[in-house]
């Protein structure tokens, strides 16, 4: 197994997300409310009474558009229409709490904040655990998805080049709870590029890690990817940010099909990374219909500063 990654960028961590952590003159952008208690922060209600000229709240997604509400009322935009996201902020500074944001929905926020705002602030907070599976097995702990919308680029991540027939191709899938995430993305291939995993180390909980290579043993296994794993913080993006820029310096000129099936700060990282490589990587994702009150308690708030990376927060 590879050394732990050293991190590169500024996070601030909170107990709980208070009026005292943000920026007085800045725009706040967050998903539906809904049974999970994460979901539900207390925060964005107080900003809402207080400061609701500030505030974007997103009350439905699906994987090509949103549907905001503001004081100025509700609208309806596509993921893929960049003017349309950057028309939302009406501020130069943005909070964009990704908890209850679908994937396809936050990594749009980022590629249209990014290229137009001059300070970018993503929020996560972690649940206080994981529903458990009503029977669980060695590769099944927790009841986490409903079922999976297929394998498909997010909204404008498509690469339609590739890499070209000579050019090594690596899969770099970000490890979870769900062995059969990795495994499907993997018969999507044909052949099998060699597979370099990312685990989550240390984890949201002290036993996760474990928890995580005891889930995707088989999987790690049949692809012989035990010697190939990388480890990053569960909770920090710019670990998991450096993590493909370490395996894409370990293996010159390869094209990188980045999975983002762990963590959501990995994710968040992972999606950074191929914005800034669009040419050798590509964001391969399994679009997963997930459960209700499918975490239950509130674990820490994490503050990551995306741009200027290493802000003072």
């Amino acid at each position: 197994m590879n050394r732990y990654i050293a991190h590169d960028g500024h996070t601030k961590t909170v107990p709980a997300l208070q009026a005292a952590h943000l920026e007085d003159d800045a725009f706040y952008v967050f998903g539906p409310f809904s049974e999970e208690h994460r979901l539900q922060q207390a925060i964005w209600h107080e900003m809402l009474e207080k400061r609701p000229s500030q505030c974007v709240h997103f009350f439905f997604q699906a994987e090509d558009g949103i549907r905001d509400r503001t004081t100025r009322g509700e609208a309806a935009v596509s993921l893929l229409d960049n003017e349309g996201l950057q028309a939302i902020f009406s501020r130069a500074v943005i909070y964009v709490d990704i908890t209850g944001l679908n994937h396809s929905v936050w990594a749009s926020l980022l590629r249209a904040s990014l290229s137009s705002l001059e300070a970018v602030f993503f929020v996560y907070t972690e649940p206080g655990a994981y529903k458990e599976h009503e029977s669980p097995s060695s590769s099944s702990l927790f009841d986490l998805t409903a079922a999976f919308g297929g394998v498909a680029p997010l909204p404008g991540m498509a690469n339609l080049s590739g890499p070209g027939r000579d050019v090594k191709s690596v899969l770099v899938p970000f490890l979870g709870f769900e062995s059969a995430r990795p495994k499907h993305i993997a018969l999507d291939f044909d052949p099998q590029p060699q597979i370099m995993p990312v685990v989550g180390l240390p984890g949201f909980k002290l036993d996760y890690p474990q928890i995580t290579i005891s889930t995707n043993n088989e999987f790690l296994t049949e692809t012989r990817a035990y010697e190939q794993i990388r480890f990053a913080r569960a909770s920090c993006p710019f670990e998991a940010y450096s993590a493909l820029s370490e395996i894409q310096r370990d293996n010159p000129g390869c094209f990188l099909h980045i999975a983002p099936t762990g963590t959501k700060p990995h994710a968040l990282g992972a999606v950074w990374y191929a914005f800034d490589h669009p040419r050798d990587t590509e964001i391969i994702y399994d679009h997963p219909i997930r459960k209700g009150r499918r975490t239950t308690g509130v674990g820490p708030t994490h503050i990551y500063s995306i741009k200027p990376r290493h802000a003072d927060i």
